[in-house]
């Protein structure tokens, strides 16, 4: 897709428009500095006037905090277009078709609006879809051209990290998101096979499931066929049915007698063994909710008791109350209170009280009533409880054979499912015709191929590393190192390399991949039509820098890493006839660059003392 940068610009609060740039097309742009200058925020105020959620845009710092719009001018498939956004109300946007960049910004467009302009350039319509969802992508949502923005950027934490291969796959919904749009993007299928291909997975599931159903349906019916004789053995030796009745005959008698409820009953509850230990039961409890009481009554007095003590030096001081003291009123409370201790005794002392008398002759009532029914069950003869267990076995089994009725009485005989597998038969077959297979085998190895052509135009060996290529771990989103002369599985993590040493290993890995994934996007039989042709980096010079290496070993070796971004934008110029823009962050002086002779590389601004993202005189 043809796209590059032409400006980024801010309107601060004291009315100073900036403008950054001419950025240029087919040209590796430079802007360099020292660290705090505002580099790193351009990569943000791209990102927040392409829609993201939220201004990410570096807070605090005072230059930052005067802006009050942030803005973009670009080319996008030979339209010139300016994007505006306010730094705090985020909802407010300028937006303007013919690249117009006025000096007082004021709200002129939804964001709804500038999407549908941007999802339309990005050839992003109604079809392109997620044919799956996840944990925060919604099944059959459109895909935004955020997304396919992930091919475009490197940030500074990113570019020479050894896990992380990928901007934003710290945020689950980028992850989602990138899993599902690689495959789109390598052009190993496209949004019409994806969604074919899922289709005919939900198809495939069905069907497993419909025989799943059966399968299991078959099964219960099965293992209850065998359990029948079981069943009926039992029943005849319960005295429940007829012992000459066939299987068949006794589980139609068996399932008659689950149905007579009344016959259910009259087993339970009817025999006198039963009458009888219902009624222990109710006496039993009845005694232990009165004895209970009986129980929390004498604690009561206890502890009635114990007050008595405490309250004992009041009639003490009663008796002396004239000669301690004449307090008006004082002497009425202690008598008062005299009275109560006594009235306590009297309680305590009280032993025959009407409630307690009554609740005697009570407990002593149950458990006569107790002895008896003890008795009168022991009294029982052998055969009434024999026959009393025997009712209580009947019970239980008819419970269980109700349960085990339940269960294997499905009717799977009147439930035909041939049609709907036929009709699945059917679309999966049809469906299949249709679909792709998705084999990235190829693409991969096409990658890994430029690649190693992107290192060798350079005359660079990974350090440490020599007799190794880099290839891409579809699965894990990483760049693996393999043995030129092994042919392995590259799911087979014994024969790959991960766990590469070296930043600056890692920064080649990054810069190498995501050049060589450029050539593909435009080499494949189907350019993508999704994806910006253009590179932003984030400070590749960082694992030089922060080593702070005179070394001339170190500095030859950055300068062959912006040698791959020359050479990048020479092969498209040359071999594929096709445009590219690169725009990279730098402390290196431009100076040190210029003397390497580079073809494509355009100093845009240099940010030393007293310059920087925004000049500190305009902040005045």
């Amino acid at each position: 897709m043809k796209f590059y940068i032409k400006k980024i610009l801010l309107w601060l609060d004291n009315g100073y428009k900036r403008e950054l740039g001419e950025f240029e097309n087919n040209k590796v742009n430079i802007i360099t500095g020292d660290p705090s200058k505002g580099k790193s925020s351009i990569l943000e105020i791209l990102d927040y006037c392409f829609l993201s959620s939220e201004n990410t845009v570096v807070q605090g710092d005072d230059y930052i905090d005067r802006v009050e719009w942030f803005g973009i001018n670009f080319c996008i498939n030979n339209k010139t277009l300016t994007i505006a956004r306010h730094s705090s109300k985020i909802n407010d946007y300028y937006f303007s078709s013919s690249g117009d960049i006025p000096d007082n910004l004021y709200p002129n467009a939804k964001e709804e609006n500038i999407k549908n302009v941007l999802h339309t350039e990005f050839s992003i319509n109604d079809n392109v879809k997620f044919p799956f969802g996840g944990k925060k992508i919604q099944k059959n949502t459109k895909i935004s051209h955020r997304y396919f923005m992930l091919f475009n950027t490197q940030t500074r934490d990113v570019l020479s990290h050894n896990k992380v291969l990928f901007d934003k796959q710290t945020d689950l919904k980028y992850q989602e998101a990138l899993i599902r749009i690689l495959d789109i993007a390598l052009g190993v299928t496209n949004i019409d096979n994806m969604i074919k291909n899922e289709k005919l997975k939900e198809l495939e599931n069905k069907k497993d499931r419909i025989e799943s159903k059966i399968d299991f349906l078959k099964t219960k019916k099965d293992n209850f066929e065998e359990e029948k004789t079981e069943f009926v053995n039992r029943a005849k030796a319960l005295n429940l049915i007829d012992n000459n009745l066939t299987v068949d005959d006794a589980m139609i008698e068996l399932s008659n007698i689950i149905k007579d409820i009344n016959n259910l009953e009259t087993i339970d509850n009817s025999s006198k063994i039963a009458i009888l230990e219902k009624r222990k039961l109710e006496l039993r409890l009845k005694l232990s909710k009165y004895n209970k009481y009986k129980n929390q009554y004498e604690k009561y007095k206890k502890s009635l008791k114990k007050d008595i003590d405490s309250l004992k030096p009041i009639a003490y001081l009663n008796l002396k109350m004239d000669e301690l003291l004449q307090v008006n009123g004082l002497k009425n409370i202690i008598e008062s209170i005299e009275k109560e201790l006594i009235s306590i005794k009297d309680f305590i002392s009280n032993k025959d009280l009407p409630a307690i008398r009554e609740l005697d002759s009570e407990i002593e009532e149950i458990n006569t009533d107790l002895v008896s029914v003890e008795s009168d069950i022991k009294n029982l003869s052998s055969s009434e409880i024999e026959l009393d267990k025997l009712k209580n076995k009947q019970l239980m089994f008819l419970g269980e054979l109700k349960s085990a009725l339940k269960i294997y009485n499905t009717k799977i005989e009147n439930t035909d499912y041939s049609k709907d597998l036929k009709e699945l038969d059917n679309q999966i077959k049809n469906l299949k015709k249709e679909v792709i297979t998705i084999d990235r085998s190829d693409t991969l190895d096409t990658l890994s191929e430029y690649m190693q052509s992107i290192f060798k135009d350079v005359k660079f060996n990974l350090r440490g590393y020599s007799g190794y290529k880099p290839i891409f771990d579809f699965k894990d989103r990483l760049i693996k190192l393999k043995n030129v002369d092994k042919v392995i599985d590259i799911d087979d993590d014994s024969e790959t390399i991960k766990n590469i040493g070296s930043s600056s290993n890692h920064l080649f890995l990054h810069l190498a991949f995501f050049t060589a994934l450029h050539r593909l996007f435009i080499k494949k039989l189907e350019p993508s039509k999704f994806i910006p042709q253009f590179l932003i980096l984030d400070q590749p010079d960082s694992p030089f820098y922060e080593t702070a290496s005179d070394s001339s070993e170190e500095k030859e070796l950055f300068m062959k890493s912006l040698n791959i971004l020359d050479n990048h934008i020479e092969y498209f110029k040359n071999e594929l006839k096709e445009d590219f823009q690169i725009i990279v962050l730098e402390h290196i002086e431009w100076k040190e660059i210029e003397n390497e002779g580079f073809k494509h590389y355009k100093l845009i601004e240099e940010w030393r003392e007293g310059s920087g993202l925004i000049p500190p005189e305009k902040l005045l």
